[in-house]
């Protein structure tokens, strides 16, 4: 298979539910844009087993560089887990009430941090199938504002999501495609938080997203973060349930 990449695939999955989606793997593709890593690419399988939906991230050379897993109770996420192989980084949170117990291990050092959890904080791979159910909202041009975990820096923050004109695959035309953008609901914070944009079709399956991505290249001491753009590929469904499980 060529080198591919997929940044928020797993939430489709996710988004599916039902006994059918519970072994479904999807796949998708994109590069690096950032200019240090420019052109470098992943390939990712993505799925939901049971009420774990997860990825696995690979480089060109099919090493593992990331592993996420986000564990549904119900309708709601009860456990996040985050690792990135390539810069050492281990991160897990833990839903409890109105809280949330994030524990952060980096190049040898450990913190933990402990947020309040509202009832709709979205985390993770769980941002797709957020926007999905309110697509409708979207399309009417209304925009719409939650809380998001960013894990790996033991905070959350203010999104806001609008409807826009550009996404991951230029011009996008209003009667197929709905571009979705990201960005701080602070002003204050939009200079430090860059915005993601991602790609809806006329059935409101993901189909593209420019922004942050998961893996992270570098050494440990200081891992750099990267920017792409990324397609969903139209492949097959297949087991997801060999993946390995972030227990």
């Amino acid at each position: 298979m060529t080198p591919r990449f997929a940044a928020l695939l797993l939430s489709v999955v996710a988004a599916c539910g039902g006994p059918e989606a519970d072994a479904a793997t999807l796949v998708g593709d994109a590069e690096v844009t950032t200019a240090a890593a420019r052109g470098a690419r992943f390939v990712v399988g993505a799925g939901r087993c049971g009420d774990a939906v997860v990825s696995e991230w690979r480089d060109a050379e099919g090493r593992l560089v990331a592993h996420e897993q986000v564990d549904l109770q119900g309708e709601s996420w009860v456990r996040y887990r985050l690792r990135r192989e390539s810069v050492g980084q281990d991160v897990k949170a833990v839903r409890d009430g109105d809280r949330v117990r994030v524990q952060i291990s980096h190049g040898g050092r450990e913190r933990t941090v402990s947020l309040p959890a509202g009832s709709s904080m979205v985390a993770g791979p769980l941002l797709v199938p957020f926007l999905q159910g309110r697509l409708a909202e979207l399309r009417r041009g209304e925009s719409l504002e939650f809380a998001y975990l960013v894990a790996d820096q033991g905070l959350t923050l203010r999104l806001r999501a609008s409807r826009a004109e550009h996404g991951a695959s230029g011009a996008a035309t209003r009667s197929t495609r709905t571009v979705v953008r990201l960005e701080a609901a602070s002003l204050l914070m939009r200079p430090f938080v860059p915005p993601t944009v991602l790609e809806f079709d006329a059935a409101g399956q993901f189909v593209a997203m420019q922004g942050r991505l998961l893996p992270q290249l570098g050494p440990a001491s200081q891992p750099q973060s990267l920017d792409g753009v990324m397609r969903v590929h139209d492949a097959p469904m297949q087991s997801s349930c060999h993946m390995r499980n972030l227990s």
